[in-house]
């Protein structure tokens, strides 16, 4: 195998570890977000309801979105 070709082979080496290094990042904000979400979602502020519908749907909502998104993930890493 020639040098040239090494160095080309190393460098896509180093290419595809940086990629996924920042995919192993996104990743952990992504849970790390959800899991925010679940644990300090609260649709109040200063004891007044903050919700843009008026009900306690859009808060409900969110948690339960986040919770089913966590679900799915560690689905996709069982299979």
């Amino acid at each position: 195998m020639s040098n040239h070709l090494i160095k080309k082979l190393d460098r896509e080496i180093d290419f595809l570890r940086s990629n996924i290094g920042f995919q192993v990042s996104v990743y952990n904000k992504i849970v790390d977000w959800l899991e925010g979400e679940i644990e300090h979602n609260e649709p109040v502020i200063n004891n007044i309801e903050v919700v843009t519908d008026g009900t306690y749907n859009i808060h409900v909502g969110r948690t339960e979105c986040a919770k089913s998104l966590l679900r799915q993930i560690k689905k996709f890493e069982e299979e």
